[in-house]
C-alpha cells in the first residue's frame, strides 16, 4: 500500500475523530477550546503568521503593529469557531438554522432575488470570511440550494467525506477542473452557481484588479460567465453576530451584466467591482478574513511581497 494512501487515511481518521469529539461537546466548551487551540497554532505557526502580517501591512498600512497582530490573532480564533461549525454541519436542520442564522435586514434575500428573480439563475460570489462553509448549507436549508465550484481536496478520503457533508442539504458540487460545461449546464437548467474568488490566481487565469489599492491577480471566470450567459452576479457573505455561534447573511445588490463592446475592459470592470465589495466587508470585519493566504503573490512586475519584503 503506498505511503501517501496510508498517511491520507490516518489524517482522515484524525480529522473525523476530532470533529466527532467537538460535535458532542456543548457550545460553552467547544468554542473556547477551539479558540484556545487556534491561538496556540498562531504562536507556533510562524510561516502563516508572517504571511498574515505582510497582508495586513498591504491592506492597512496606516495601522500600528499592535493592531495588526491583534486582528491576525482574532482571525485565527475565528478559524477555531469555524471548526466548531464544521463539527455541527451534519446535524443542522431548517429549525436550527433559523435560530442561528438570519438574513440582514435590507441586505438579505431581496438582493439575491433581484439578481435573477425566483425562477432565474444567479452567479453567487463569496469569500473565505467567517464560517464560510456554513453559508451554502444555511442557504440550502432556507430553501435555496445551489451548486458551487470547488477544488477537490488532495486527500481523497477527506474529499469524499467533505463532499457528502456539503451536499447533504441539497447543494451540488462542481469540480473546478474542467468545470465550464457543468456550470453552463446548471445555469441553463435554472440553477444557481457559487464561487469562492478571494484567493490569488495564476496570471493566465485572472486579471489584475485593485484590492486595498494594490494589484491582485483575480480569477476572471465569473465575469466571463456573466457576460457569456447574461446572468447577474450577487456577492454574499456570512458574518458573525455579537453572540458566539450566531450569524448574519448579507447579500449586496446584484451586478448586472456589463457590455461596452470591449470584452477585456468589461471583465476588468466587473472584477474590480466585486473586489470592492470584498474589500468593504474585510474593512468592516477585518478579523474574519483568511489572512494567512498569499493573496498578492502574483504581481504584474514579477515581484513577490512574501519574498521581497514586507510591502509591495
Amino acid at each position: 500500500m503506498p505511503v501517501k494512501r496510508v498517511l491520507d487515511g490516518l489524517v482522515y481518521l484524525l480529522v473525523r475523530a476530532t470533529l466527532a469529539f467537538l460535535g458532542v461537546l456543548p457550545n460553552f466548551l467547544a468554542y473556547p477550546l477551539c479558540e484556545s487551540l487556534a491561538v496556540l497554532v498562531y504562536f507556533l505557526d510562524g510561516k502563516h503568521r508572517r504571511i498574515g502580517l505582510i497582508n495586513l501591512n498591504i491592506a492597512f498600512p496606516d495601522r500600528d503593529e499592535r493592531w495588526k497582530r491583534r486582528i491576525l490573532r482574532k482571525s485565527v480564533q475565528q478559524l477555531g469557531d469555524h471548526l466548531v461549525e464544521l463539527s455541527r454541519l451534519h446535524r443542522l436542520t431548517p429549525e436550527k438554522v433559523r435560530r442561528r442564522v438570519r438574513y440582514e435586514e435590507g441586505r438579505g434575500l431581496e438582493n439575491y432575488f433581484k439578481a435573477g428573480g425566483r425562477d432565474e439563475p444567479v452567479l453567487f460570489l463569496t469569500a473565505h470570511i467567517s464560517a464560510w462553509e456554513l453559508l451554502p448549507v444555511a442557504q440550502a436549508l432556507y430553501g435555496h440550494p445551489l451548486s458551487f465550484v470547488v477544488r477537490p481536496l488532495d486527500n481523497p478520503f477527506l474529499d469524499r467525506w467533505v463532499t457528502r457533508l456539503r451536499t447533504r442539504c441539497g447543494n451540488q458540487i462542481i469540480s473546478k477542473q474542467g468545470s465550464m460545461r457543468s456550470i453552463l449546464k446548471t445555469l441553463k437548467a435554472g440553477g444557481d452557481v457559487g464561487f469562492l474568488l478571494d484567493q490569488n490566481s495564476q496570471e493566465k487565469e485572472g486579471v489584475y484588479v485593485p484590492l486595498f489599492g494594490h494589484p491582485a491577480s483575480t480569477n476572471s471566470s465569473l465575469a466571463a460567465l456573466s457576460r457569456k450567459t447574461s446572468v447577474s452576479i450577487v456577492a454574499g457573505f456570512i458574518l458573525p453576530r455579537h453572540r458566539r455561534g450566531q450569524y448574519t447573511i448579507r447579500f449586496y445588490p446584484p451586478l448586472e451584466v456589463i457590455r461596452s463592446g470591449d470584452v477585456q475592459k468589461d471583465i476588468r470592470e466587473t472584477m474590480t467591482h466585486l473586489n470592492r465589495r470584498l474589500e468593504e466587508v474585510i474593512r468592516e470585519y477585518p478579523h474574519c478574513w483568511l489572512w494567512g493566504h498569499r493573496r498578492f503573490q502574483t504581481q504584474p512586475d514579477g515581484s513577490n511581497p512574501y519574498q521581497d519584503g514586507e510591502k509591495l
